[in-house]
């Protein structure tokens, strides 16, 4: 009896012994753990306070020594870059790769073709002389290097013609954003009395009719040979899909920091901070998809244009235009929504002074719309730049 008791107290001697010492390990597993995260968090915190130093003092004219320091501060992780300097009213992701679709298989691979055919052909239109590609041509950076384009009859729009390559991404298209879906962007232009001038959609499903070419390849994809305005727009959307490509700034973002060279960095870092660009160009496509007046409206002149408010009819609309994606924005010119400047130079100058002013003209009284469009975007500010700071942005820009 005496044994068992003493095997029993053994027993619960050595187990309450294994419980303490477990108990020790694991106290000291998480002494370590915790010390480990106290570790790393003053680490970050080091590496946050010499980045935000970098946007307190760096140099307007830097060494390489300088710019050796701000391409250190954006190689590492995105979490410790510089904070971007910001505005209240905006509305900002950090920047990212944008993720590109596929490349089509199957019968879109078919798809796509149909709709680079339909793209390139001017029997969409009612003259038969203007195609899609007129506006939006491949060696134009997808649009056509004019100020704005020239439509049926030699007649010329108020807007520049929007580049193409992020269209798919985009959730409304058009200056003033008044559709959401390739289709209806693929078939506005085609109804539009100065652009394409078509009356009537079905006259140009009976021009494409009578093309053999045309008719078997419609049937192959939708079935039937009775082609109908619908699919002309499927297939365009589809070839429109493809139209986006890599940029060395996307591959700089996921990881290849020799992509962008150290004056491609400094641009960046002025793009993010003393610039202010990103209040409104942020995330993968560079774009805070919303509408701002820059003082470009230019009401009472010529090319007098409301912008959104001609969609929404609201007086706050008046001058704001959606915001452009800066991807391949080197390829795009000229810019602004009437193509009025025309160069990335004169680009970063139009901000650097604080936009445009909207005011009547010969001593004319403002009405409402003239006095909504005199409220410019509270986003666009004043910033001084030295020559080296401004071509350093140019050249950041010309990496997007």
């Amino acid at each position: 009896m005496k044994h068992m008791l003493f095997s029993r107290r053994l027993l619960f001697g050595v187990a309450a012994t294994a419980v303490a010492m477990s108990f020790l390990i694991h106290t000291r597993e998480q002494d370590h753990k915790a010390e480990a995260v106290r570790t790393e968090a003053a680490r970050f915190a080091s590496l946050k306070a010499e980045a935000e130093q970098l946007v307190a003092d760096f140099p307007s004219n830097p060494d390489a020594q300088a710019l050796g320091r701000v391409r250190k501060a954006y190689e590492r992780a995105q979490a410790a870059w510089p904070a971007p300097s910001l505005l209240p009213d905006a509305k900002v992701a950090e920047f990212a790769p944008l993720e590109i679709r596929q490349k089509p298989s199957g019968i879109a691979i078919a798809k796509v073709d149909l709709g680079r055919m339909l793209f390139e052909d001017p029997r969409l239109s009612a003259s038969g002389q203007i195609a899609c590609q007129s506006c939006h041509n491949q060696e134009l950076g997808w649009g056509d290097g004019l100020r704005s384009s020239f439509g049926h009859n030699r007649k010329r729009g108020k807007r520049n013609a929007p580049p193409l390559f992020s269209a798919a991404y985009r959730p409304a298209l058009f200056w003033d954003g008044r559709v959401a879906r390739l289709e209806e962007q693929a078939l506005g232009p085609m109804a539009n009395p100065i652009e394409m001038a078509v009356h009537d959609f079905s006259d140009v499903t009976a021009r494409l009719a009578k093309d053999d070419i045309y008719r078997e390849r419609f049937r192959g994809i939708y079935g039937s040979d009775q082609i109908d305005i619908a699919w002309v727009a499927d297939a365009l959307a589809a070839f429109e899909t493809t139209l986006e490509r890599p940029t060395r700034f996307d591959r700089f973002l996921k990881g290849d920091t020799a992509a962008l060279t150290d004056e491609h960095v400094w641009g960046m870092h002025l793009f993010r901070t003393k610039a202010g660009c990103m209040n409104c160009h942020s995330g993968p496509l560079l774009t805070d998809e919303r509408y701002h007046n820059l003082g470009l409206s230019l009401l009472g002149r010529p090319l007098g244009d409301t912008g959104r408010h001609a969609v929404t009819g609201l007086e706050d609309d008046v001058g704001r235009f959606r915001t452009a994606s800066l991807r391949h924005v080197s390829k795009t010119g000229p810019y602004m929504h009437n193509g009025l400047i025309p160069d990335l130079r004169r680009v970063v100058i139009f901000y650097e002074i604080g936009g445009g002013k909207t005011r009547p003209i010969n001593g004319q009284p403002a009405d409402d719309l003239m006095r909504a469009a005199a409220k410019t975007s509270p986003l666009v500010k004043k910033f001084d730049f030295t020559p080296a700071e401004r071509q350093a942005l140019i050249e950041f820009l010309k990496a997007l």
